[in-house]
């Protein structure tokens, strides 16, 4: 005969917990506090490695033959921040930094960018950014540039935008804000879009809950906070960040899709965060600009 349990034993308890802590077991390969540790050398081969991994487990996206910079640039709030700040684009030497799996590059070079620097410490970033690029008959327009943020092979005053996504959150940011400097032309302008590490609830999720998009492992990844952004914007004549979805948060449960949910969550988030400005802070992510004076 089976042997019967009661709801509550020990045992079953023991069950609940051991497949709890399953559930939320991290992803991350080390600690934020001995990554914050870590040299640039060594900073710079856990992220490629952990890159170059990546590519084995996801669906690289592809870019439509119909694909415009219009579209890419509207399809969310703080995208559409973003790069109302860094237009005008035509003309333009353009550094995406960090640009890993995203077809960002090709966006820019339709925006009408002269020359676009793909940058990664990931060779299989650029080679996968170089080929999107080839394939929308924009080769000549795309340059591949394996290298670190903190050390990047430009001239000095070379760059007329630097735009990055989900890449400051990853460097040394006291190195990389002063190569960034360097890098870019008398009136040239940057702008990053990361997490934002001040909401505790979220940055459990971040590390313990699984979802479907979840990277496999997680190296340097350290969600940014607003003393670190002020210390980061001094480097530069001007600067300024703001927090973007708070409320759309919940759209998530339906994936990281469109929806029309998220559309009316972030209608309601603009219209919360410029009447509560101090919530921004608690949002998923923080848009960075700067700029450089003449």
């Amino acid at each position: 005969m089976g042997e019967w349990r009661a709801v509550g034993q020990p045992d079953e308890r023991k069950t609940f917990v051991t497949a709890w802590l399953h559930v939320t077991k991290t992803n991350r390969v080390l600690s934020r506090r001995e990554a914050a540790v870590l040299g640039l050398a060594e900073r710079v081969e856990l992220e490629r490695s952990l890159t170059d991994a990546e590519r084995e487990r996801i669906s690289l996206p592809v870019v439509a033959s119909t694909a415009s910079y219009a579209d890419y640039r509207n399809r969310s709030p703080w995208r559409r921040y973003l790069f109302d700040f860094l237009e005008p684009l035509e003309g333009k030497t353009i550094l995406d930094l960090g640009c890993g799996y995203y077809p960002t590059p090709v966006y820019l070079a339709l925006a009408g960018a002269k020359r676009v620097y793909a940058c990664d410490v990931s060779p299989r970033a650029v080679e996968y950014a170089l080929q999107t690029a080839a394939g929308a008959g924009l080769a000549d327009r795309g340059v591949g540039l394996v290298a670190p943020a903190e050390q990047l092979p430009l001239p000095d005053e070379s760059i007329d935008v630097v735009h990055a996504e989900a890449t400051l959150h990853h460097l040394n940011l006291p190195r990389a804000s002063c190569e960034l400097a360097r890098v870019l032309k008398r009136g040239g302008k940057a702008g990053f879009k990361d997490p934002l590490g001040h909401n505790r609830l979220l940055e459990f999720a971040r590390d313990y809950l699984p979802y479907h998009w979840k990277k496999a492992a997680k190296g340097t990844d350290c969600p940014l906070c607003c003393s670190e952004l002020e210390e980061f914007g001094r480097h530069f004549d001007q600067h300024q960040y703001r927090g973007f979805c708070f409320l759309s948060m919940a759209a998530l449960i339906l994936g990281r899709g469109r929806s029309r949910l998220r559309e009316q969550l972030e209608c309601l988030d603009e219209a919360l965060l410029n009447r509560l400005p101090f919530l921004r802070n608690y949002s998923r992510f923080v848009v960075t600009c700067v700029r450089k004076n003449d």
